[in-house]
């Protein structure tokens, strides 16, 4: 108890506050006589540690303030012979002020109870409700399974609709009024039985004595209110994203904790409007919303975009005609089975609220439906009105203040109908993609590697002796790239590459009258119509970006300025994505290589940001900057940290990486996983996150055993290890 005083001492000068709460297992009784079941003495009897305590720090045991009659107890032997009131919360007056309950109830699985502590906020938030989600429990009652069936028959034979669109529609929003409506009964029952569980429970444990028969009762209530307990873990596991490593995990609290986490991480509490914090809901939603629609708006200009087509006419590679074909032919059903038997599960639906769980589960009920709802839209050039309407998460980026508006990535939840259609463009495109983007482009094709385009400036660096030239390597940051392209610069690239007018069409319907509106943490902003930008979230946005910056390869490539000779072979430009990197003979060619991204810029709506270009010379150079673009020793490359020097490059990129793999391991241990689990996860979430900078660099024999050492630390709790590394590392059957 001194050792809390002197706690409690030191944190009170580190942060003055009157506001203290101490709680938890104390291992002792306030009063012998009132607190404990049979009593150890014969009359009133105050535990003079806990009275010395209490008045050492002014502190209350609040659940006896607040019930200074009850006899009720926090800990129970199994048999129910001895129990004792161990448990509590000593709280200052200020919060004591503002306390509004305390209460002692059963807990799962334990033989502790749990004491509830309600506090009274100043003022009460005023939330509005979120967006209606699938819950994809519902898939395992068979009542609700069969009425839904029943539904969808009922309105596919309704002869009513004039358009399979509106009949689909129609469908969709009778399944989320009907499923609504399920689930609140659903919810209501289940509250009453935990309720009348609780209750029957805490009956039980309020008796002196109980029979053999009460035992037997109160064991098998307690058995009941563990599987309901399991049951809320496993939600908050699934809507937390964390992994579930074995059977059997019971970290509720875990679970419970990491979705609270999950959902303040990604809710914009407050922002940084005009150079000051503000954390108003209704400021915040006005700015979000001014952002966006900025941000999403068209400058598009046909005149500079027939410019720069015009430049590059004859150096274009146009489609085969196999390729047009498969292109243009129309939608099979086949194609929409493939789609949504690859769909991933337990993701985020967009606002329909409709999952892939639910269309993996009733796929055959509703195929036909979805099959003639699309292919109208097709024939019609217009989507479901549910089909444009997207839902913007802001995802913070790493490292970055999540109060500026910049340092969010906006990913738009699309609603699964949408997804089925993009997927069956998206594989099409993969068909023959590659035969129009050249080699130097590395995103988003099959047997493209990142790594290449990390490992050329690496070694380009390695061997600059070769480069007889002054050398500079321009590392170029286009801003908000996928946010920013303007959709008709989208559909005269498809032209440009020879894809036919069907197709062009059908790209074009997915941007016609689309619209947006961003998740807050107290609700949504207005929506915004989208009138630029590819939704991060369609399967055929990475695609068709890949065209885009081809565009800007060829006019690059089709220019006079000059790139790096490397072994009789120019190398002038290498791109990822949007992220585009460009090898330069001289500096004379740095104002020419801006003067033609400048006019891809103009057309194609995609800006540079300077600020956050780079330059890395490849010989000794002792100028800071050229032409406004800073001079770097190291640059973040892909990931990857690179520098001249090589052990910079291991220490950046490997070693502090093995700190971070140990730190996050180390989070682990909260969690009950068994040996195999802590195997599993020294590969999943250690050995993982090295494998990336692996394939680039080399990994030096030191660092190697370093990795080791974090990994068998973890494997074996930070404890001894029982069996020698060698034979760990064996297959099961050769006792590894």
């Amino acid at each position: 108890m001194e050792k809390i005083t002197n706690v409690i001492s030191e944190l009170k000068v580190r942060y003055p506050t009157s506001y203290i709460l101490v709680g938890g297992d104390w291992n002792m009784t306030p009063d012998e006589w009132v607190d404990r079941m049979p009593p150890r003495l014969c009359k009133p009897n105050c535990n003079e540690i806990i009275k010395s305590f209490t008045t050492d720090n002014n502190l209350t045991d609040v659940w006896r303030c607040l019930n200074p009659d009850v006899e009720s107890y926090s800990w129970f032997k199994p048999n129910g012979g001895n129990k004792s009131r161990i448990d509590y919360w000593m709280v200052s007056d200020d919060i004591l002020r503002n306390t509004l309950r305390s209460r002692i109830s059963k807990a799962p699985l334990t033989d502790h109870c749990f004491i509830d502590l309600v506090l009274g906020p100043a003022v009460k938030e005023v939330r509005n409700k979120g967006y209606w989600k699938f819950n994809a429990r519902l898939l395992k009652n068979e009542d609700y399974c069969i009425q839904i069936r029943e539904l969808i028959k009922e309105n596919e034979d309704n002869e009513s609709f004039r358009n399979n669109m509106g009949r689909w529609e129609f469908i969709k929003f009778k399944i989320r009024q009907f499923t609504i409506k399920f689930s609140k009964k659903l919810s209501r029952e289940k509250r009453e039985y935990e309720s009348n569980l609780l209750r029957e429970i805490n009956m039980c444990c309020s008796k002196v004595e109980l029979n053999s028969q009460e035992k037997n009762k109160l064991m098998e209530l307690q058995v009941k209110l563990d599987d309901l307990y399991l049951e809320k873990a496993q939600g908050a596991f699934i809507r937390s994203r964390a992994k579930w490593i074995e059977a059997g995990e019971k970290n509720s609290a875990y679970f419970s904790n990491l979705e609270k986490s999950r959902q303040l991480k990604n809710s914009i509490t407050s922002l940084i409007i005009n150079g000051i914090e503000n954390k108003d809901a209704r400021s915040i939603e006005k700015e979000v919303f001014s952002f966006y629609s900025e941000l999403y708006s068209s400058r598009y200009s046909a005149v500079d975009a027939n410019i720069l087509f015009d430049k590059i006419k004859n150096s274009r590679s146009c489609i085969d005609d196999s390729f047009m074909d498969i292109c243009d032919s129309d939608f099979k059903i086949e194609e929409l089975d493939s789609v949504i038997s690859k769909m991933a599960l337990n993701k985020s639906p967009g606002t329909d609220g409709l999952t892939t769980n639910f269309y993996q589960f009733f796929w055959k009920d509703v195929r036909n439906l979805v099959f003639k709802a699309i292919k109208e839209c097709i024939e019609e050039k217009v989507l479901l009105a549910t089909m444009k309407q997207g839902l913007i998460t802001l995802i913070p980026k790493a490292g970055k203040d999540r109060r500026i508006l910049d340092n969010l990535r906006p990913i738009t939840l699309l609603n699964t109908d949408y997804k089925i259609l993009s997927g069956v463009i998206a594989a099409r495109l993969k068909e023959g993609i590659s035969s129009i983007i050249s080699e130097t482009q590395s995103g988003f094709l099959k047997g493209r590697l990142i790594h290449n385009n990390i490992r050329l400036v690496l070694d380009l660096l390695d061997y600059n002796q070769m480069v007889q030239e002054r050398g500079f390597i321009l590392f170029l940051d286009f801003y908000k790239a996928f946010d920013s392209v303007e959709h008709s610069f989208i559909l005269k690239t498809l032209d440009y590459f020879g894809f036919g007018r069907k197709f062009i069409d059908m790209i074009g319907m997915l941007y016609n009258g689309i619209n947006s509106s961003v998740a807050l943490g107290h609700g949504t902003c207005s929506r915004f119509e989208i009138r630029s930008g590819i939704r991060q979230g369609c399967s055929s946005s990475p695609l068709l970006f890949i065209m885009v910056a081809e565009i800007l390869a060829i006019l690059i490539k089709t220019s006079h300025i000059e790139g790096l000779n490397m072994m009789d072979r120019q190398i002038i430009i290498s791109q990822l994505a949007d992220d585009t990197t460009l090898f330069l003979k001289n500096e004379e060619q740095i104002p020419l290589a801006l003067q033609f991204i400048n006019q891809f810029s103009k057309a194609s709506g995609l800006q540079l940001n300077m600020k956050k270009c780079e330059i890395l010379a490849l010989h000794d150079y002792h100028s800071h900057s050229l032409y406004n673009i800073k001079i770097k020793k190291e640059v973040k490359y892909l990931g990857i940290i690179i520098s001249k020097d090589k052990a910079t490059t291991e220490n950046m990129n490997v070693c502090n990486n093995v700190d971070k793999c140990k730190s996050i391991l180390n989070r682990w241990l909260q969690r009950d996983v068994s040996i195999f689990g802590r195997v599993l996860l020294s590969k999943m979430d250690s050995l993982s996150r090295l494998i990336y900078p692996a394939f680039s660099l080399p990994i030096s024999t030191r660092m190697i055993k370093k990795i080791n050492t974090v990994n068998f630390k973890f494997i074996w709790r930070n404890r001894c290890q029982y069996i020698r590394k060698i034979d760990l590392v064996k297959n099961y059957e050769d006792g590894g």
